[in-house]
Formats: structure tokens, sequence, C-alpha cells
């Protein structure tokens, strides 16, 4: 249930107000039978029906102003509870390190919003509507009690039809739900893509394929909230002939024989309107909290997530070796007995052709995947496909640093706190206080670092690694896009401090850029496919 994360003071205010709401129908029901009985059987005078006109009216503005109150406690919990949400979705997304943008960016967006208007919404209707209903029954049953009972016993009859729908809705929900996440990285794919498809004069198909899983989307949504439509629509037919028609004609029997009169007749058939609609919502509330089922058990895994978060320290490292370490991915080998070592301060270099597995080696490294075979040590300690002892000794240079649409400041830190002499020192050993100097650690540098050279974007990266005071750091093809000027620059940021370790993996590299580390470990020799 989504109510479990709202606030409890907020969930009991929403109860007391949701009574308060619940009573206007009762006021009007109650006015109804004083006035039509004293008209029926000429009790009181014109005056005392003025009256109790005037008493029922000052009730219900009353009551109005409470429902402003009840609506606004209603959307802050939503509000609430979304925010609750959506932080434990985000946080289980990042610590799971998760590959599928379409997943994650679907969950986020689509789902969630799904959640709150089909769950989170309904399960505080269900609790108005259920307090209407019983606030209903208890004044039903103390003015007839006969009249009240059979009406409550035809309202049963509704929640036996719609048991019959249950698994078509979720069958159909499931379907929307995965063409949905189809649609939405169709879109995703499609917005990124646009240049390239510009350049190769593509768009047509480009566009054709979204608009294909547009239709699929669309089809999918249709039938659901048909099927919940025509599934509403049966039950409240059920509802109006078992829980309206039938028991009014009970009524109209005992008021012809005598034995009600005209005023509670009609005061049982207004509240009935409280026996009837309250349980016809509930169980078409019941049938769209249904629907989120496939929704809510991806929420569900982020909701019972516990983030390892642990303050990194700075580690002393004095050497990595790899012993016989082998990878296999879906039974295909990806490199074998990769055997080699890294000591403190070192630069080496392993080279490889493309396609040979460089980066899956240094995610073995990191503890991101774990060896099929062989085993990976630092300082002599097994860390092989450990996560938590592995990546706190390595900063990580890739060939495209990610680079978020914030400012350098942000890009630099990452949003943790560092001292103004540490982010100085970082700036200056990464070759950033020129950009700096200029343009200012406010600099906006746009989405996928669109204000800042390839050069810059590298920079940005080893400045991360240095703030991070990681004593290893490990370079991807970190200069493979970048020019020879720029590659050999970005080298000597690398490689001329004496404070880091670095272990660069590449495909290609200059000549000059070779020579300025102190090994250079060529792993196709070392790979024995």
């Amino acid at each position: 249930m989504a109510l479990k994360y709202a606030n409890k003071k907020k969930l009991l205010l929403y109860i007391l107000l949701a009574f308060v709401s619940a009573c206007g129908n009762v006021v009007i029901a109650y006015v109804t039978k004083i006035m039509l009985n004293s008209a029926q059987y000429h009790q009181g005078s014109l005056d005392r029906l003025i009256s109790v006109a005037l008493i029922g009216a000052g009730f219900l503005i009353v009551i109005m102003f409470t429902n402003f109150a009840y609506r606004y406690i209603r959307f802050d919990i939503i509000h609430d509870i979304n925010i609750e949400l959506k932080k434990k979705n985000i946080t289980y997304l990042i610590y799971q390190q998760s590959d599928s943008q379409k997943d994650g960016l679907n969950l986020m967006t689509n789902d969630l919003k799904q959640i709150e208007t089909l769950k989170i919404s309904n399960e505080l209707m269900i609790i108005s509507e259920t307090l209407a209903f019983i606030t209903s029954i208890v004044i039903g049953l103390i003015n007839s009690w006969i009249l009240t009972i059979i009406f409550v016993i035809a309202t049963v009859i509704p929640g036996f039809i719609q048991r019959f729908f249950v698994k078509n809705i979720q069958k159909k929900s499931a379907i929307w739900e995965e063409n949905n996440a189809n649609y939405t990285q169709a879109v995703s794919d499609a917005i990124n893509g646009s240049k390239t498809a510009m350049l190769y004069d593509v768009q047509i198909p480009i566009v054709s394929y979204v608009v294909k899983q547009t239709t699929k989307m669309e089809n999918s949504l249709r039938s659901l909230n048909f099927t919940q439509g025509a599934i509403s629509t049966i039950i409240i037919t059920v509802a109006d002939i078992f829980s309206f028609i039938l028991p009014f004609l009970v009524g109209a029997i005992l008021m012809f024989n005598g034995q009600i009169g005209a005023g509670t007749l009609v005061m049982i058939v207004q509240l009935s309107n409280d026996f009837i609609n309250p349980v016809t919502m509930i169980w078409d509330q019941i049938n769209q909290i249904r629907s989120t089922k496939p929704m809510w058990d991806k929420v569900d895994r982020a909701l019972n997530f516990t983030p390892n978060i642990e303050a990194s320290t700075s580690l002393s490292f004095s050497h990595l070796s790899l012993d016989k370490v082998s990878y296999k991915r879906n039974d295909k080998s990806i490199f074998n007995d990769v055997s080699f070592s890294l000591n403190s301060g070192e630069k080496v270099l392993l080279t490889a052709p493309s396609g040979w597995g460089k980066s899956t080696l240094l995610r073995s490294l990191i503890g991101q995947l774990s060896p099929t075979s062989g085993k990976i040590f630092i300082n002599d300690e097994n860390i092989s496909g450990d996560w938590n002892k592995a990546h706190d000794y390595f900063g990580y240079i890739n060939q495209r640093p990610f680079i978020f649409d914030r400012d350098l400041a942000f890009n630099i830190t990452l949003g943790k706190k560092f001292t103004d002499s540490e982010l100085q020192e970082a700036i200056k050993q990464a070759g950033l206080s020129k950009l700096v100097d200029e343009k200012g650690l406010d600099y906006p540098v746009g989405q996928n670092g669109a204000n800042l050279s390839g050069g810059q974007i590298q920079r940005v990266e080893i400045a991360r690694a240095l703030l991070a005071k990681r004593p290893v750091i490990l370079a991807d093809e970190a200069t493979s896009s970048l020019d020879e000027k720029l590659s050999s620059q970005i080298h000597d940021v690398l490689l001329n401090n004496p404070k880091i370790t670095v272990l660069e993996v590449a495909h290609k590299i200059s000549k000059k850029d070779r020579e300025k580390f102190d090994r250079v470990i060529e792993l196709e020799k070392l790979n024995k496919r």
C-alpha cells in the first residue's frame, strides 16, 4: 500500500476531514426527512420548516469550508508520497548502475505518474468512500433498519461481479506498460539521434518507427481503458438494479402499508447514494489499483532497497595483480588467462585491438564484473567481483565522460563538499585553471558538455579522480577521440603527476605518448582465445 509512506499525522487529519465531508449527504437526508414528515403529518409550522432549512444550509456551508482543507490535505499527502517514491527509485536506479536507460526513464516518468493517478489517489479515495458508506449506514439503521439492511445486502452483489475481470485487467495493464516503455525509448532515441537522422536523410524511417511504437502504446492503452470502462459500466448497471430499484420497491411497499413516512423513505433513498456509490466507486478504484501491479512491483524493489552508504577514505595502495583472469559473456570468451601487475606510482599502458575486451577488463578491476575464472588482488587481498572493496581504489577516465547539464563546479565535485584549497589544487593539476579563470566555476557547461571542448571534458574527468584521492586512475581509451596535440597534453597531465598510479587501455596511441609510460603491456599476447 502506497499510503504507508504518507505522513501519519496528515493521514489522520485527512481521515477526520473525510468524515466531516461525508456528513454532507447525511445533513441533506436529515433535513429532507424532517421537512417532508412535517409536511405530510402537518407537524409544526412554516417557520419551523424555514428554520430547519436554514440550519441545514448553515451546516452545509461549514462542511463546504471543511472540504477546502480536506482537498488540500489530500493533494499534500499525494505530494509527499510522490517525493518519497521518486527519491527511493532514483536512489535504487543509481546504486544498481543499470545499463538500461529505457527502463529507468520509463519508471521515473510514466510508471510513477500512473501510480500517482491510479494507486495513491485511489487509496485515499477508498478511505473517503468507506467513511461515507459507514456514516450513511449508521444513520440509516437508526431510522429504518429493515430498509437499510436491504440496501446494504444489495450493494454486495457488484463486488462479486468485478472479481471475474481482475486477471483480464492485469494482463492488459502489463501489455500497456511494456508498450509504453518501448514508446518512451523510441522517442528518446529519435530526439537524441535527430542530428544523425538529418545527416543521412533518414528522418522518415525514424519518425515511422516512433509512430509505430506510439500506435502500439495507444492501442494497448485504449484496450485497457475500454476494458476498465466496460467493467465499470457492468458494475454500475448491476448496482442500479440490485442496490436501488429493488430496495426502493421494498420502501414503497412499507410506506404503502403505513410502516414508514415519506420523509423516512426519501431519507433512506438519499442515504442510499452513499450505500451504492461508495461501494461502486471502491470496486472501481480497487480495479484501477490492481492495474498498477506491474508498475508497483518495480517500485517495490526500490522501496525495499537499502543502499550501502559508506564514507570513502584515502586508501593505501602498494600493488595490483591479476592471476590468470578470464571472462565469458553468454558462453562467449571475451579474454583468457590475463596476468600482470601494477605497482604504486607506475604508469602502465595496456594495448589491444578494438573489440578485445579492454573496457570489460577495467570493469572487472573495479568490481562491476566478476571474472569467470582467475583472481584480482589489491595489496594481496582478493577483491574479485567485490564492488564495495574494489571501487574506492580507482578513479576512472572514460573515452566519453558523462557531463551533467549543470555548472562547471558541480561537474568537477559531483556535489561533494571539498575545501577551496582541495578544489583549486585539483583544478590546477587537471589543467583547468585557464578555463576556470576565464569562465568561472559557475559556468554552465550545457547538455553533454556542449560548451566544453573534448580536451576540457577529459580534464574535468581527471579533476574528479584527483579530488576523490583515488590512488589508481584507470583510463579507458581516454584520448582516442582527441587529436595528437590534445592527446599529448592530457597524457602530460596524467603521467607527470608522481602522486598517482595510472593504468590506461588503448587500441591506438602515438609513439610519443607511448614512450611516456613506464611499461607497455600488449594484452593480445597475454590473451589466449
